[in-house]
C-alpha cells in the first residue's frame, strides 16, 4: 500500500514561527525608532508655527505699504491658557480695528512664547509704516522667541526666532536654549 502524500510537494507559506520573529523584529524597530519620530513632529510643529508667524508679519508689513495706512499685528493671551495674533490697521481718529479679511491665528499651548514687542497695555504689537519700516525698533524689543520643552535637550536646536529690524527685514534663526 502506497501512502499519497509522500508524493505530494510541500505546503508553500510562512510558518508561525517564522511570522512571530519578523513581528518580534518590526517591534523592536518600532520601538528604537518611536523617539526619533516624535522629535522629527516637534521640530516640524516648531518650525511651522515659526514660518506661519512670520508670513503672517510680512503680510502685515505688505498691508501697510500698499495701502499707505499703518498696521499692526497685536499679540495677545486668550484665558490665560495660549497665545492668539490679529492684524489691525490704524484709523484716522487714531484708534486701530481689526484689518478686514485677515484671519485671527493662534499659538499651540505645547509652544513656549516670549515676545519681546513694545507693550501696548496687556498686548506686544509689532507695527509696520506705510514705507515698510517697523517704527518702535528698541535694542531688546523686536523678536518673538518660539521653544518647544520636548526638544529641550543637550545640544538640541530648540528655539526658533524672530527678530525685526528697523527697515522692517524679518529674520528668522534658529538656536538652542540658555
Amino acid at each position: 500500500m502506497k501512502k499519497h502524500y509522500q508524493n505530494r510537494p510541500a505546503a508553500a507559506g510562512f510558518t508561525l514561527i517564522e511570522i512571530l520573529v519578523v513581528l518580534g523584529i518590526m517591534g523592536i524597530f518600532m520601538v528604537v525608532s518611536y523617539p526619533n519620530i516624535l522629535n522629527t513632529m516637534a521640530v516640524r510643529n516648531l518650525e511651522n508655527t515659526t514660518r506661519q508667524i512670520q508670513t503672517y508679519l510680512q503680510q502685515t508689513k505688505l498691508q501697510a505699504v500698499s495701502t499707505r495706512i499703518d498696521h499692526r499685528v497685536r499679540f495677545f493671551r486668550v484665558d490665560a491658557s495660549y497665545w492668539a495674533y490679529d492684524m489691525e490697521r490704524l484709523q484716522a481718529n487714531g484708534t486701530w480695528i481689526k484689518a478686514q479679511g485677515a484671519p485671527r491665528k493662534t499659538i499651540p499651548n505645547r509652544v513656549n512664547v516670549t515676545i519681546t514687542f513694545p507693550a501696548a497695555g496687556a498686548n506686544h504689537v509689532a507695527v509696520f509704516s506705510p514705507l515698510g519700516t517697523f517704527p518702535q525698533f528698541a535694542i531688546n524689543q523686536n523678536s518673538i522667541t518660539l521653544q518647544n520643552p520636548n526638544l529641550d535637550r543637550p545640544g538640541q536646536m530648540d528655539e526658533r526666532v524672530l527678530s525685526i529690524f528697523m527697515g522692517g527685514s524679518i529674520h528668522y534663526s534658529k538656536r538652542k536654549s540658555s
